[in-house]
């Protein structure tokens, strides 16, 4: 065997568990997200490494579609409500400021995440401190079984916003063409991002209320 060749065997030996490794990092309990895995998402595979930002939320690396981030509009939002009827963020927060002046939380949600659990009393609190803030739950569930199990858990924990479905486009535009949530994004009556969490945990929970706060300045 050549110098060469076995230099490659053992290139490929110890590139291996690594790729593996990043493979499947996930955040540590407390950290703060989840990423569902998608049969449909190319990323979804051995190829994609999972990393952690911002408060635990897990992301994948890949060429998808960026996250809003603060400061910029919020891109558009119609969606069925699990419930039944269709919501439009611009009937809330609309730049042309014809909609009526009332603050938006986006909370991309799933029935399969933990962390998503956890921020519901957070979201709840939110809720009853802010009248004029209407707190938005949007599932990332496909199945429907999976949908009507988010929307049960919302209703539990006492939160009473739309619960909706997020589409192809919501997916791309609001969560960057991934499953990463939990992610919440503050909207002011204009349609401008005020605040943006990836994840949740202990770094994001105490500057919620504030964000709350910040998406309802004129």
């Amino acid at each position: 065997m050549s110098l060469r060749s076995s230099l490659s065997r053992l290139l490929r030996v110890v590139a291996l568990p690594l790729a593996v490794s990043a493979c499947a990092a996930t955040p540590g309990p407390g950290e703060g997200a989840a990423v569902k895995p998608d049969a449909a998402d190319p990323l979804a595979g051995p190829q994609a490494a999972v990393l952690t930002s911002h408060d635990g939320a897990a992301t994948v690396r890949s060429t998808m579609p960026s996250v809003p981030q603060s400061g910029q509009p919020a891109p558009a939002l119609h969606l069925k409500n699990v419930e039944g009827g269709d919501f439009s963020l611009s009937a809330l927060a609309d730049p042309t400021g014809e909609s009526s002046p009332k603050g938006v939380l986006v909370a991309f949600m799933a029935s399969w995440c933990q962390y998503c659990s956890n921020s519901l009393p957070t979201l709840v609190a939110i809720e009853k401190a802010n009248p004029d803030l209407e707190v938005v739950a949007v599932t990332v569930d496909d199945r429907p079984d999976m949908q009507t199990a988010e929307l049960a858990k919302v209703r539990k924990a006492g939160l009473t916003g739309p619960v909706l479905v997020a589409d192809q486009d919501a997916i791309r535009d609001w969560v960057g063409g991934g499953k990463s949530v939990p992610k919440y994004f503050f909207v002011n009556h204009n349609g401008l991002i005020v605040a943006h969490d990836d994840g949740f945990g202990g770094k994001v929970e105490p500057l919620m209320p504030k964000q709350a706060a910040r998406a309802l300045e004129d």
